[in-house]
Formats: structure tokens, C-alpha cells, sequence
């Protein structure tokens, strides 16, 4: 059974390419276009994984990813920053958060993604959370 993948996106095109991407490849995804909705689903079903856009309406995908870090119940959730907003495949979070205690993400893919680079990363981050899931017995 593949990876239950939370997505979220305030752009419509991109989380539905993202969702084809990963049901083709045998995950299960879910679509937020906003924090607030992705905080809704994160409370009806806990993910494997969550793909987050940085530049949001609302709430940036940065104050979402600090809130999420800071929250015992999902802090152990990897995600993938999936954005437009780095340079040549590279994003300094830092500049965005400067609070040393939040997390570095698990990964960042730039804007267009490839599609094989991404689900390798899913399924090569939800492996070793998994793995470490059953180390640690959580």
C-alpha cells in the first residue's frame, strides 16, 4: 500500500498535477488549497507526508510548517517543501525562520517538479520515517 500524501497548494493546477503524480505511482493523496484546510484534514487523517507551498493567501506556508513543528501531535510528519520561491534547486530556510528549535524540512523541490525525483523522495522519506517510527515505538 503506497503513502497517504497530504498536498497542499493554493494553486489548483499544481496540487492536481502533484496528485496524479503520486496516485500513478500507488500513493494516496489528499488536496489542501490553504493552511486552514490542510489543518482540517491533518485532524481527520494523519498523513505520511506532507507537500507544502511556501507563498500562500492567508497563512504562508512557513507560519503552517513552524505551527505544524511546534505541535507534538504532527512534528514527527516529514515534509517536502515543494516551491517556487528557492534558486537552483536550493532553499535557505533559515532566512524564512530563524528560530533555531523549528526543523529544518526533510527536503525541498523546486517549481516545476520531476515527477521521478519526487516520488522517489516520497518514498524515500516515508521509508525512513517509518523505519524510525518503529525504532522508536511511536
Amino acid at each position: 500500500m503506497g503513502a497517504k500524501v497530504l498536498i497542499v497548494d493554493d494553486e489548483p493546477d499544481v496540487a492536481a498535477y502533484l496528485a496524479a503524480a503520486l496516485r500513478a505511482n500507488g500513493h494516496s493523496p489528499t488536496v489542501a488549497h490553504s493552511a486552514d484546510s490542510a489543518l482540517e484534514q491533518l485532524r481527520r487523517a494523519r498523513p505520511d507526508l506532507i507537500c507544502l507551498d511556501i507563498v500562500m493567501p492567508r497563512e504562508s506556508g512557513v507560519s503552517f510548517y513552524v505551527r505544524l513543528k511546534k505541535s507534538e501531535e504532527y512534528t514527527s510528519i516529514p515534509v517536502v517543501i515543494v516551491s517556487g520561491v528557492g534558486q537552483d534547486g536550493q532553499l535557505d530556510f533559515r532566512n524564512y525562520v530563524a528560530d533555531e528549535s523549528v526543523p529544518l524540512p526533510e527536503c525541498y523541490l523546486e517549481k516545476p517538479i520531476k515527477v521521478d525525483e519526487f516520488i522517489k523522495t516520497i518514498e524515500s522519506l516515508v521509508a525512513s520515517s517509518t523505519a524510525a517510527e518503529r525504532q522508536t515505538g511511536k
